[in-house]
């Protein structure tokens, strides 16, 4: 089964944000429905009363974060790809309490421990080419959380028609995982106990899953993604 290095996703993903041409959705300036989701989630538990700090690892563009700048949180938005974070600043330059920094999810992250009042993982481990990088960045996350401070999940299923077909024909050289049969990118699929492993650090705390259409290549496919919510002792 294929293979691919850090350095050959690295170059994928930025060449992706350059011109995008097959995940185009990464391009949009809307933001994800599981972080819409999270909002809702932080105004029904009255956390929107304080002045929160959130942080996104492998952000992209960055519609994520500047969607929840405008709703007064202050965001950091990290990802590896400077073609990604040239055009996130760019998009966010007449947003407050938005940066957005360039940074390897999978090295060292440039923040103090207990910064933050929740890490979001939109799609970032899904796109993190081995077990330890993924290990390494949840890690990250964790340290970087306040203690009670919450982490959103919501990530790929092994029941998505589309990344079930992937698997099949496209397996990568693990579980659950494939070789994108057009840009050659990694991307992960996750089942419940591999989240469940991946992120035994935290306590689950809310889960659903978001039933939605994707299209890919012109064709429209079911997905049931996995929205979690977990959160630090």
């Amino acid at each position: 089964m294929p293979s691919i290095t850090h350095l050959q996703q690295k170059k994928i993903w930025d060449k992706e944000h350059k011109n995008p041409y097959v995940l185009k959705q990464m391009d949009s300036t809307k933001p994800s429905s599981g972080v819409i989701l999270f909002l809702s989630f932080l105004k029904q538990k009255g956390e929107l009363k304080k002045i929160l700090k959130g942080i996104e690892p492998g952000c992209g563009k960055g519609r994520n974060v500047i969607y929840l700048g405008k709703q007064e949180i202050q965001m950091i938005g990290i990802d590896y790809s400077l073609s990604a974070i040239k055009e996130a600043k760019r998009r966010a330059k007449d947003v407050k309490n938005v940066s957005f920094l360039l940074q390897d999810a999978t090295k060292k992250w440039k923040f103090y421990s207990k910064t933050f009042d929740f890490a979001i993982d939109c799609f970032a481990t899904t796109d993190i080419e081995s077990k330890k990088g993924r290990t390494f960045a949840v890690k990250e996350m964790i340290r970087v959380l306040k203690p009670k401070g919450y982490l959103l999940v919501y990530v790929m299923s092994t029941d998505d028609e589309f990344h079930r077909q992937m698997i099949k024909e496209s397996p990568a050289d693990e579980p659950n995982a494939f070789i994108h049969p057009t840009t050659g990118k990694f991307e992960k699929v996750y089942d419940r106990e591999e989240l469940l492993e991946l992120y035994s650090g935290l306590r689950l705390t809310e889960e659903k899953r978001v039933k939605k259409i994707t299209t890919f290549f012109g064709k429209d496919y079911s997905c049931r993604n996995y929205w979690m919510i977990f959160q630090k002792a």
